[in-house]
């Protein structure tokens, strides 16, 4: 969750969410992707874009880096995934430099199909690329019945409490659980209190951002988006975030055989490591009787009293479900920075010229 929650719209344009999809998936396949993956990173992608804020720099918006890194040679779209160990319950894949969304919704398709026989299947994966949005791939997990957990190291930015050199990721993490109510309560977070994404996006809109964000490259408190962005960013809940860094550091990473630390990400190879869980609901507890449980939670969660009457308590990924259902109907807000990258993009690559027109239409 991030501290800000609006959308300046001066400084976003609203996509309508099919030409967004054909600008992916248009891309992906014109760099390499089979159509196969193609779909897959379009749909991990536009899912980013549905539910984070505009700051964040998750989603579509992200397309041309990953390109970049195609064309570097830090993602190989052709890479053919491969299980390197398996056990009753277990799996690990070697994804070979593969994009982190494919790999990542591989891993938890194969985790779906071990917990269909096993009650649970974890698979890990090593040699990945950045992952995106955690929380989408969790959430894949409740269209089975089943609750879905994800973890992900990522490059070095949050220094051990009390010193000042980054040395462990926000390795975020999620955590997704079906219910009743048409979709999912779902936990995707990083530990940090927020990302360099959104420190960049208060600089662009000229705001300062909260004291919680980020370090100086000293290690103090700071409110300048520019001397955060020369430092580190600031733990979640401060030694309990670095420390859950670490520990996901360790169940990613570590466990897999990938890159730790600061030797996560490196320009030429990141070598990531992603961990998949999927807990088949009916192995532990009869669904029905699960459902009326997590009914009675969020039950109980409506009736708290609000502090402020306009502002009544939401579940986890409560305003990300709001967000995505508002942004299907009206269109995906993309930094206009961004945007234009997807422009130059999508003409270099000689994509359709009425997917262009119309694109360049919306500025």
């Amino acid at each position: 969750m991030s501290v800000q929650t609006s959308t300046p719209r001066t400084h976003t344009v609203e996509v309508p969410l099919d030409d967004l999809w054909e600008l992916c998936e248009a891309a992906a396949r014109a760099v390499g992707f089979s159509e196969a993956d193609a779909r897959d990173l379009t749909a991990a992608l536009v899912g980013g874009s549905l539910r984070s804020l505009p700051g964040q720099g998750q989603g579509v918006q992200s397309l041309p880096k990953y390109l970049a890194r195609v064309r570097s040679g830090v993602i190989d779209p052709r890479a053919e995934i491969v299980e390197i160990r398996s056990t009753t319950a277990g799996k690990l894949l070697d994804a070979r430099r593969a994009h982190g969304a494919i790999a990542a919704t591989r891993a938890m398709r194969i985790a779906l199909e071990v917990a269909k026989s096993h009650g649970v299947g974890v698979v890990g994966v090593r040699d990945s690329t950045h992952l995106g949005t955690a929380g989408y791939f969790a959430e894949l997990a409740t269209e089975s019945q089943c609750i879905g957990i994800v973890f992900t190291n990522a490059g070095p930015e949050i220094a051990p409490w009390g010193a000042t050199q980054a040395i462990v990721g926000t390795n975020p993490w999620a955590v997704a659980v079906p219910s009743r109510q048409g979709w999912p309560i779902v936990l995707d977070m990083a530990n940090s209190t927020s990302g360099k994404g959104m420190v960049r996006w208060n600089q662009l809109t000229g705001q300062p951002i909260p004291d919680d964000w980020a370090l100086t490259a000293d290690g103090r408190r700071t409110t300048d988006p520019v001397a955060a962005l020369a430092g580190t960013l600031f733990p979640l809940g401060g030694a309990k975030g670095y420390a859950m860094a670490v520990i996901v550091d360790l169940l990613t990473g570590a466990l897999t055989g990938s890159a730790v630390g600061a030797d996560c990400f490196g320009e030429a190879h990141q070598d990531v490591g992603h961990l998949m869980l999927a807990l088949r609901i009916d192995a532990f507890s009869p669904v029905d009787t699960f459902f009326d449980r997590v009914e009675l939670l969020v039950a109980q969660i409506r009736s708290s009293p609000a502090v402020d009457s306009s502002s009544p308590a939401l579940l986890p990924g409560e305003l990300e479900y709001q967000r995505r259902t508002e942004r299907s109907e009206h269109g995906v807000p993309i930094p206009v920075d961004r945007f234009e990258a997807l422009l130059e993009m999508a003409s270099e690559l000689d994509l359709d010229r009425s997917l262009i027109s119309r694109l360049k239409g919306l500025r």
